[in-house]
């Protein structure tokens, strides 16, 4: 029993959005100011409009001044109430045929007299403005008026929403950490009593007479209100809800609080933070056990604020063994990934929305993240749930790209890369389809960065390339994909169904003869022509394939001549290496024996199963290529294996040697010599620079 349904129209930063809230608890992620706390705030503007008219113009758009009006729809559910109130399950109708029966709440021994004024309200609301025991209230705002107005008119209608659906929103960056005033006036806005209080008569009886004394309560009494007058002093006289919190501040014999016998200065700001959060919470479960006509919203704001990872974690799983935390309905926003994470692997029942925003118009989307039904997404780590949070991501097979797009003479050449979060899903679907924009239907830019052998396998009986791996990342074998791109058109048509069909023909008709050496293909110019094919093509979706892999991009024919000089400036024995290099006659060939050294692969992507099979000469040469490796291990190059840090030495000694990076009228020079001698890097950094 709570709020279903939202649909907010040309409020704060949201020109239209329409929220389903169908589980009880709801959690909105994203990077700071794209409007998740904008949603929290329209909603509680709109509960505290239930029962006073307060007019807010923060609430309308400061980019659209055009805008003069608002509008908040929030739909209820009366099933749950109508259930509590008849004790039974019945739908609507049967709720109308039994509802005098005698009726128990919940084993409490408390029961309702059919006569009882909440009954027949209930039976008469339900009756008057319920359909399929749902109810919609909709609130206009007018800027130009500065009025208010409601679909139902009837304020105790309203009134009654306000108490069985009441909405509590705590912004915790405006916590007073030293002062929790706000605790009694929580506890007053509840007011937990069954009974009414009177509390206008005056309070004589809380003082205890000596007995031969009589009292001069009402005297001093008299003398303050006295001087008050005198002084054209007015007391403002409080509310219900606040006499009700001073009266529970006597009976407890104070209003200032102590945590561990301790003064809350004294206590650190996480500690002070994670109390008070815990207490507010237990607090409204708590009391509204004496409420049981009343299913509360509870809203938290950035709940991870000044906690530590292992607070949050507590906090989230404290939550979730409340007794009233089902029947509880719980709004999130954070933009802590560690605290998404644990909502994820600690709840059955809720919803992830992604909320992003235009810079320029400064306007709100809303997403919802598809969810993690599956036990292996239990396993979710920080790093994962960080992706969440990218303004844009680039995935990568592993730890080699990281290495590569991290270095930081790359990135104070291109500083955008600073805003591209990196991650490595090391060759694995599962990882991959766990943090996938596409998969989980989130706003996130997003590249998939793949080796070509994830595209394409080579067969020397036939001499042709052939689509390997599996549909989820090889597209062309992706059958959803191919029908739905017969019923694109123009230029999408084209690029998508048109492209396929084409990389299919070459695929059957085009053979590749691979060279003496078993280094290379000889058709350069056709494997060229289809390689520039696949990656328009895949480019389509989201994905960038390398000509070979990451090596290759690394190790290329623009600059192989200055990755040969990198390795001659170390001291070792380079004899063998020397006579083999020599030996080769082109520059291609000298470019993929580079690669090879450095745990790359041929532009047929071999393997060294199918090398040592089919090519002699190929086999020959391989084993020199590991005589050259345990030489080079003796060097001072942190040569080892594809990830020993090679990359960084030789991308700091091409940055020192080619570039002058401390000029910052050279920028365009030098980004030119980059993408010069790095064509295929300066290809996806262009690609990741339009992202931002």
């Amino acid at each position: 029993m709570s709020i279903e349904r939202i649909t907010i129209k040309n409020c704060k930063s949201i020109e239209f959005l329409e929220l389903n809230l169908n589980k009880n608890v709801n959690c909105f992620i994203g990077i700071n100011n794209v409007g998740k706390s904008n949603i929290m705030k329209i909603i509680y503007f709109f509960h505290t409009n239930l029962t006073r008219e307060f007019f807010d113009d923060s609430m309308f758009s400061k980019s659209n001044p055009y805008n003069d009006e608002i509008e908040i729809s929030v739909e209820y559910n009366f099933k749950e109430l109508i259930n509590k109130v008849q004790g039974s399950t019945y739908s609507y109708h049967g709720f109308l045929d039994e509802f005098f029966s005698d009726i128990n709440f919940n084993g409490l021994g408390s029961n309702l007299d059919p006569s009882n004024e909440l009954v027949e309200k209930v039976k008469r609301y339900v009756d008057k403005y319920t359909v399929n025991n749902k109810c919609t209230l909709t609130m206009k705002c007018n800027r130009n008026k500065k009025s208010i107005s409601w679909n139902i008119k009837e304020y105790h209608f309203r009134a009654f929403i306000s108490v069985r659906f009441p909405v509590f929103f705590l912004e915790s960056r405006n916590i007073d950490l030293y002062n929790w005033e706000s605790i009694w006036k929580l506890i007053g806005e509840i007011a937990p009593f069954r009974k009414k209080v009177s509390i206008n008569g005056n309070l004589e009886g809380i003082f205890e007479l000596d007995d031969d004394n009589q009292g001069n309560y009402d005297i001093v009494i008299q003398e303050i209100i006295e001087e008050f007058e005198k002084s054209n002093i007015r007391i403002r006289q409080s509310n219900i809800y606040e006499k009700i919190s001073q009266i529970i501040q006597l009976q407890l014999g104070g209003k200032g609080f102590e945590y561990e016998s301790h003064q809350l200065k004294l206590g650190s700001y996480g500690m002070n933070s994670y109390s008070f959060m815990s207490l507010y919470v237990k607090l409204i479960l708590r009391l509204f056990d004496n409420k049981h006509l009343s299913s509360p919203l509870i809203m938290i704001d950035e709940p991870e604020l000044h906690l530590h990872l292992k607070k949050i974690e507590e906090f989230i799983r404290e939550i979730k063994g409340y007794e009233r935390f089902l029947t509880t309905k719980w709004i999130f926003a954070t933009h802590s990934p560690n605290f998404a994470k644990n909502i994820i692997v600690e709840y059955e029942e809720y919803e992830m929305f992604h909320v992003t925003n235009t810079e320029i118009f400064n306007k709100s989307f809303v997403s919802r993240v598809n969810g993690f039904k599956q036990k292996k997404y239990k396993l979710l780590s920080d790093n994962e749930a960080n992706v969440f949070f990218s303004e844009a991501c680039l995935f990568v097979e592993g730890d080699t790209e990281l290495e590569v797009f991290k270095n930081n003479n790359l990135r104070i050449l291109y500083p955008k890369l600073h805003k591209i979060d990196i991650y490595s899903f090391e060759g694995k679907e599962d990882k991959l389809k766990l943090v996938n924009p596409n998969d989980r239907k989130t706003k996130i830019k997003y590249l998939v960065l793949i080796d070509m052998d994830k595209i394409l396998n080579y067969s020397s009986k036939t001499k042709k390339y052939s689509t390997s791996g599996s549909s989820y990342l090889n597209v062309v074998k992706n059958k959803y994909i191919m029908n739905r791109e017969k019923y694109h058109y123009g230029k999408k048509f084209t690029n998508t169904y048109g492209a396929r069909n084409q990389i299919t023909q070459k695929l059957e008709t085009t053979i590749f003869d691979i060279d003496s050496t078993g280094l290379c293909v000889k058709q350069s110019d056709e494997r060229v022509q289809l390689i520039e094919l696949i990656q328009q093509y895949y480019g389509q979706y989201n994905f960038m394939p390398l000509d070979t892999t990451i090596e290759g991009a690394i190790i290329n024919k623009n600059n192989y001549h200055l990755f040969y000089r990198w390795i001659k400036g170390y001291d070792w024995d380079q004899t063998i290496f020397d006579n083999l290099y020599d030996s080769l006659q082109t520059e291609v060939q000298k470019t993929t024996l580079l690669r090879l050294i450095f745990f790359g692969k041929t532009d047929w992507l071999n393997s060294k199963k199918e090398g040592s099979i089919k090519n002699q000469e190929f086999i020959r040469i391989f084993k020199v290529i590991k005589e050259i490796r345990t030489e080079l291990e003796k060097s001072k190059l942190d040569f080892g294996d594809k990830t020993s840090g090679w990359i960084t030495l030789f991308f700091n000694w091409f940055f020192d040697k080619e570039l002058e990076l401390g000029k910052t009228e050279d920028k365009f020079i030098n980004r030119s010599m980059f993408q010069t001698n790095f064509p295929e890097l300066g290809k996806v950094i262009v690609k990741l620079e339009e992202m931002i």
